[in-house]
């Protein structure tokens, strides 16, 4: 997670050096009604686990997708950001550790809050909440509770967020790179087997994401 917030510090101060010159980059921009845009990073992603004789280790992944922010004034806008978000987490039941890679389609709808401009920067923050696909919940289903370690994970999921970042305008385009936390509202495990049952009784989502974004 450390290794995240010193690639983003890093990225930004980099940026806010270049950006010295007070030549105007895309003037207009920030007054378009709907702004598109697309945007890719990694992450690094875990559980809160609730578990006598389980644990899980947090692994690292990659997100990427596209958005439209629509203005509501100079300093707010309601950002929709569907895309793909892919990990690969441990966990372990009763000594047993278990692959568990997870793919879903990840919608987040914020507002979003802008400082006003100052030469080709401005920074942001955003809040909001998103819907969580999970394209890959049945995969450790096994024979349906049959096996001991059977469980599976629920396809939809709800999941609250924070952001913050900067953005850079550019002659052609504006760079925005930004650091998210996730936070899982709900339980997102269902044991079958009976190892899995005692094991382990819940899984919250719990990530970091480093997001770079062009528009």
């Amino acid at each position: 997670m450390q290794r995240f917030i010193v690639i983003f510090l890093l990225i930004t101060s980099t940026f806010s050096y270049a950006q010295r010159e007070k030549i105007s980059q895309l003037g207009d921009f920030d007054h378009t009604r709907i702004r598109y845009g697309y945007y890719l990073g990694l992450h690094y992603k875990g559980y809160a686990l609730e578990g006598s004789n389980a644990s899980i280790s947090p692994g690292a992944g990659f997100q990427l997708g596209v958005l439209a922010d629509l203005r509501l004034n100079e300093y707010i806008s309601v950002i929709a950001e569907p895309g793909v978000f892919s990990t690969t987490n441990k966990l372990t039941l009763a000594g047993e550790t278990i692959q568990m890679p997870t793919t879903h389609f990840h919608l987040p709808i914020s507002l979003k809050f802008v400082t006003k401009r100052i030469n080709n920067t401005s920074a942001f923050i955003s809040t909001g909440v998103s819907y969580n696909y999970n394209f890959t919940a049945e995969k450790n289903i096994g024979d349906g509770g049959a096996k001991p370690n059977d469980f599976v994970l629920t396809k939809h999921n709800f999941m609250g967020e924070l952001a913050l970042g900067t953005s850079f305008y550019f002659p052609f385009f504006k760079f925005s790179p930004s650091i998210r936390g996730i936070y899982g509202f709900n339980n997102e495990y269902k044991g079958l087997g009976s190892t899995a049952k005692s094991s382990l009784s819940s899984l919250k989502s719990r990530a970091i994401l480093l997001s770079l974004t062009f528009q």
